[in-house]
């Protein structure tokens, strides 16, 4: 698809489906049909900061501890860890994201996820307008030469070695363009080649499940060719071609064309049939047991908790991956309670297979009443574990757990933590603002937000925080001018301080003003839906919002303490490099007491260039254009910052 297509019409808002990677809402005013102005956006994340984080503080160690000898079958991976990165031991290569959230109804939980970032969180160096190769995931090599059975011996045709794995086209994410593929290969010992086995090109996720009936298509390829692959050092690889918006619009030059594989399986004795996994899985994070929010001020909470909690877990997703039907058990327990563990028991019921029957529709374990409020400590803060299990009624292993984390702080959450857009509106004076209700009368101290970083730092601009009582009629209670901050590590809010108290009870509004027309890229959750608390602004009233999921903006009441996720950034002693883009031999530095630290380059594969005391000029005369990492690090605590460097010669 290129240029601009209608996608939907009204006869007051046009939804656009840009192929330039965001939705953009778009209202035609009355008596101005011809005069159209951009508003409420939703844009694709640049940078992933758990990438980011994760590349800062680990620096691609798992490359040093891959084995040296090749392993024997089977090969399996359903990527069901807490890790960002692929399992070394299984994998080369750094750069696609294992998750749990870029999916929707995969075979169970956890994906590999392929798109236009690299291992650092950053959109590829060679990215442009056109399909361009991105991510690879490349197997460890394998002995396809012999099989333990019991002993040594030669693997033969007849062992009827098959491939399988799911994959799924964008997922929570954006939807690869038809240009755009996710491809596999298979690599010959012998011949030293690699060979092409497969490949899909790119389309939504509606076209992939009506052309298929299923949201994640299960691929079976299997291995004959005994001259070519039968041989130890046999390995296998996925690649995708991602594509950006046109070099004339950089700031829409987003990470996009999401793919997610799962459950990656290579063994003997196997057919085409062979379908079927010997498991019973929970296919998504289990739900909040609060209402409307994923996380509340324990103080509200506490003063009015059973009407707090919602009645029934709405909902978990049940899978069962094999080919027979299981008599199953499902449980779920809330560890940390007063006395002893809140245990709901769902009784016993037959988990039929999901090619029959689809997912578990037995109320008892998908819909499970909360039995308990969480119980009331005399603590400013409390977390919670619920740990879910389906186990069959022999416990012959074929079950699953799933764990939920409930915290209670001084903070309102809609989000999960978790951004897989950027908010935002096109137009200066625009406004949003987000509904929240108080149990008791409290006092609003700072209000935090999360900003996705972006390529150019385009979005670190200037707005108004604001506060009201109600949007109908207007009541502005606070309002104070700040600048957006990209915050250093995992998914971290920054938080603001208002220099002020703020006495509110019942309902109230948190969110912003825009100064400038240049959109903020606000975090946007596509995982959990409050649509109905947003609303927005743009100088002809208030309007609901038309994007489903929740604004990453959370308001911090009473005492304040300590969220876990509060501001770094004005911790450190922030450094400035320059010019940036680089075209000359030295890069210049700013920053308080210079002396005291070191620096490190590295490139975009996370080789590490350079390293050496902080002055202020580096030469880096003898550094090839491209994307580099410049990493300073503080001599007397150990505390780093990274910022992107660009080199254009």
């Amino acid at each position: 698809m290129s240029g601009t297509t209608l996608y939907k019409q009204t006869p007051k808002i046009l939804i656009f489906n840009m192929r330039l990677k965001y939705l953009t809402l778009i209202i035609i005013t009355i008596g101005l049909l011809n005069h159209l102005e951009a508003q409420e956006q939703l844009l694709n994340l640049q940078i992933d900061p758990s990438l980011n984080n994760y590349y800062r503080t680990h620096h691609l160690l798992w490359k040093n501890e891959q084995s040296n000898e090749p392993m024997f079958l089977p090969f399996f991976d359903n990527f069901n860890q807490e890790e960002y990165r692929p399992n070394p031991d299984l994998w080369i290569g750094d750069n696609v994201y294992i998750n749990k959230r870029f999916q929707l109804f995969p075979p169970d939980l956890g994906v590999a996820t392929f798109d236009a970032m690299d291992a650092s969180g950053h959109i590829h160096a060679n990215a442009n307008q056109f399909a361009f190769p991105a991510d690879t995931l490349t197997s460890q090599p394998i002995r396809l030469d012999s099989i333990m059975d019991p002993i040594l011996r030669p693997i033969l045709v007849k062992d009827s070695i098959y491939m399988s794995f799911y994959y799924q086209p964008q997922g929570r994410g954006n939807a690869p363009e038809e240009a755009d593929e996710l491809t596999l290969e298979f690599y010959s010992p012998t011949l030293n080649k690699w060979f092409h086995m497969w490949s899909s090109k790119g389309m939504t996720l509606d076209t992939f499940v009506s052309q298929n009936g299923v949201a994640a298509l299960q691929v079976f390829i299997p291995l004959k060719d005994s001259a070519k692959f039968f041989h130890s050092g046999f390995q296998f690889r996925f690649h995708n071609l991602a594509s950006l918006a046109g070099n004339n619009q950089p700031d829409w030059q987003s990470n996009a064309d999401q793919w997610n594989i799962d459950m990656v399986w290579i063994d003997r004795d196997r057919t085409i049939n062979d379908s079927s996994f010997r498991k019973i899985a929970f296919v998504n994070q289990p739900p909040s047991m609060i209402k409307t929010y994923q996380s509340m001020p324990y103080r509200q909470y506490k003063n009015d908790p059973t009407n707090s909690m919602v009645e029934r877990i709405d909902s978990l997703v049940i899978r069962n991956l094999d080919d027979v039907g299981y008599l199953a058990n499902y449980q779920y327990k809330i560890s940390n309670q007063t006395s002893q563990d809140s245990i709901y028991e769902g009784g016993t019921v037959k988990v039929e297979p999901f090619k029959e029957v689809g997912f578990l529709d037995h109320a008892a374990f998908n819909k499970p009443k909360v039995i308990s409020f969480f119980s009331i400590y005399n603590e400013p803060r409390k977390t919670y574990t619920i740990t879910h299990v389906i186990n069959d009624v022999g416990l012959t292993g074929v079950g699953d757990t799933a764990v939920r984390i409930q915290e209670f702080s001084n903070y309102y959450a809609y989000d999960d933590g978790t951004a897989e857009a950027g908010y935002g509106m096109s137009i200066k004076n625009g406004e949003a603002a987000m509904k929240f209700k108080l149990n008791t009368k409290d006092t609003l101290r700072q209000v935090q937000f999360y900003f996705n970083p972006t390529l150019t730092g385009a979005n670190v601009q200037y707005f108004n925080i604001m506060v009201w009582k109600n949007l109908e009629p207007e009541e502005v209670v606070f309002t104070k001018r700040v600048k957006a901050v990209i915050t250093d590590g995992l998914y971290n809010f920054y938080t603001y301080d208002l220099d002020t108290s703020i006495v509110l009870a019942n309902d109230f509004y948190i969110g912003f003003q825009q100064i400038s027309s240049e959109n903020l890229n606000i975090g946007f959750d596509y995982a959990v839906d409050s649509k109905e608390y947003l609303f927005y602004n743009i100088g002809e009233g208030w309007n609901s919002s038309i994007f489903s999921g929740s604004l990453m903006i959370r308001p911090v009441f009473g005492e304040v303490m300590s969220t876990g996720i509060e501001d770094n950034v004005t911790k450190k002693n922030p450094f400035v490099m320059f010019p940036n883009p680089l075209n000359t031999s030295y890069l210049n530095f700013q920053m308080d007491n210079i002396n005291n630290h070191q620096i490190e380059i590295f490139n975009i594969t996370g080789q590490s260039l350079f390293q050496g005391n902080l002055q202020q000029s580096v030469n880096v005369s003898g550094f090839n254009s491209g994307i580099y990492l410049v990493r300073i690090i503080n001599k007397s605590n150990g505390e780093s910052q990274t910022q992107k460097l660009i080199i254009k010669r």
